[in-house]
């Protein structure tokens, strides 16, 4: 009887049934379809446990791009920005109206909200709205329309390459390091490139207006850039939102901008003028990518950013030369060294990573890699040659955790562009685990930072590598470095020239002792043997003597 009383009525299960039918209509009419075959990288919502690691990686200061942050209060002095980047499109061409705008956004809004695979909480209007402003305003703040407007004279100041600064920093001296990385992270990295940004300004002064779509007489359309009167802070907060993961639109919304705009003429112009623009927010990290091969097949702006750090082409095949050459080496020292090593069961090193401090014990010595403008490098090309781990200048600051993580976020989320940054972070994590790590980098002049000590550069990269899923024994970039930099560690031989050279050889006058002590040692050696063989000559004329002396007694005899 008392089981009865707990059994649920068909009444109640049928309109229980009836609800969760129309709870699951609502759910599938608001789902989008994605495409499992696309390669396009997902523009996701970072999850709330990694959020709270550090929320401010993640969330815009300025500027609200796409429709995730769209409608916060926090962000709405913008919004004014916006209209007047298109008033300024409206004006370029004045054969397309606004209509014509939201035309080509309404074909491709289907698309673009299959990019988003978090929640949209906005209708159709609204999201074609925020579509066309953020568009615009990314295409004339970047100077996606440079080359369409290129009439006019450039004024831009160019931001030094990546080797100019290096080797003025060479020529300068080691000393020189933090003042020049000082003035030119502020001046050149945040100021020159976002004036970039409103080179339209500068080049494009004189633009008639239509009569027919001003409703006056013609009038010269002139650009007032208002965001100029904001100073630097405008400058170093639009580079942290515009490379925010969470903060992107599809680039081919720009591009359907671009092409009314100019009359359906072709991308590729538009897209190089904003691949410029992101080459010139990354003085300080050297890339391989040159003008011939700057990048086209971007997705968003943090997609085209990240492909400026992939490392270049022929570093996974030294390093494979590297490691098979220190696996060899150590390998002939003796199978009894063998068992030391804490192989793996199947017979290979294990993939770790060690602190700086540790391979310098053994043996391993750290030099910044010099970079050169007819072999280029990135920032992640690692090698290991002949003892010598030379690893690309590293500068660090707050904006250089931002950058990584949201990295990191579109690796972890689009497994199409690999895991190469996050492997880096990881080996840089773990070679800067502590404090004297970090100091011992610094002295080589491998990075250089402006935190407050250098346990906070050590603590930062750790923080990084929090909640990110890698796998240590699968295939990534350096995991033929971790296979060579760890053979290299377990070599004894290497470990005890090591300890001598650090313990006993460090003192120049105890390496002049020592090499005394080697030609004393030698010289003694050298007498003893002469000695010994001057004796054994001197006997075997002894002897040969006494043999002769004896004939001739037995003849006389």
């Amino acid at each position: 009887m008392a089981e009865a009383e707990h059994i649920m009525p068909d009444i109640e299960i049928e309109e229980l049934g009836n609800l969760m039918k129309i709870e699951l209509i609502n759910c599938i009419s608001s789902d989008i379809a994605y495409d499992s075959g696309s390669e396009f990288c997902l523009i996701p919502r970072i999850h709330p446990h990694i959020r709270t690691i550090d929320i401010n990686s993640y969330d815009p200061i300025m500027l609200s791009i796409g429709p995730y942050n769209n409608g916060s209060s926090a962000l709405s002095s913008m919004e004014s920005i916006k209209w007047n980047r298109l008033d300024y499109i409206l004006k370029l061409n004045c054969e397309k109206g606004l209509k014509d705008y939201l035309t080509i956004i309404n074909r491709l809004e289907k698309r673009a909200r299959m990019c988003y695979s978090g929640d949209i909480k906005m209708n159709k209007r609204k999201f074609l709205q925020t579509l066309l402003l953020d568009g615009c305003f990314v295409l004339v703040s970047l100077g996606g329309l440079n080359e369409f407007i290129s009439a006019g004279p450039q004024r831009v100041a160019a931001s030094p390459s990546h080797a100019e600064i290096v080797k003025e920093e060479l020529t300068s001296g080691q000393s020189n390091l933090t003042e020049r990385i000082d003035n030119q992270q502020i001046n050149t990295r945040n100021q020159n490139a976002i004036e970039n940004t409103a080179v339209e300004e500068n080049t494009v002064l004189e633009i008639e207006l239509c009569s027919e779509i001003s409703g006056h007489q013609t009038e010269q359309c002139i650009y007032h850039d208002k965001t100029r009167q904001i100073g630097q802070w405008y400058d170093v907060f639009l580079i942290h939102d515009l490379l925010l993961l969470e903060n992107q639109i599809p680039f081919f919304i720009v591009e359907g901008i671009y092409e009314v705009v100019s009359s359906n003429k072709k991308t590729p112009m538009c897209k190089s003028s904003v691949a410029i623009f992101i080459e010139r927010t990354l003085p300080f990290y050297p890339t391989s990518v040159r003008e011939s091969n700057r990048p086209t097949d971007f997705d968003h702006l943090l997609h085209l950013c990240h492909m400026y750090f992939r490392p270049s082409s022929n570093q996974e095949e030294h390093e494979d030369h590297t490691a098979h050459y220190y696996i060899h080496q150590f390998l002939q020292l003796g199978q009894g060294y063998l068992s030391n090593l804490g192989l793996s069961r199947d017979g290979h090193f294990p993939n770790r990573w060690r602190r700086a401090t540790q391979y310098h014990e053994a043996g391993i010595e750290f030099r910044r890699r010099t970079y050169y403008e007819h072999n280029p490098h990135s920032l992640l090309d690692i090698k290991l040659r002949n003892g010598i781990l030379e690893i690309p200048f590293l500068f660090v600051d707050d904006q250089t955790s931002v950058l990584f993580r949201n990295f990191v976020a579109l690796e972890q989320t689009c497994p199409q562009v690999g895991n190469n940054v996050t492997a880096y972070i990881i080996f840089m994590a773990k070679l800067m685990s502590m404090p004297d790590d970090v100091s011992l980098l610094a002295r080589k002049g491998v990075i250089g930072h402006h935190m407050r000590t250098d346990r906070d550069v050590s603590q930062l990269f750790t923080r990084l590598t929090k909640g990110v899923v890698f796998d240590f024994y699968g295939n990534y970039y350096l995991n033929h470095l971790c296979l060579a930099l760890e053979a290299y560690y377990q070599n004894r031989l290497h470990r005890w020239v090591a300890w001598l050279r650090h313990n006993h050889l460090s003192n120049p006058w105890l390496v002049v002792a020592a090499v005394a002590g080697v030609i004393v040692l030698f010289c003694t050696i050298a007498q003893t043997v002469l000695t010994v063989s001057l004796m054994l000559i001197l006997s075997k004329h002894l002897v040969a003597n006494s043999l002769g002396d004896s004939d001739l007694f037995s003849s006389s005899v």
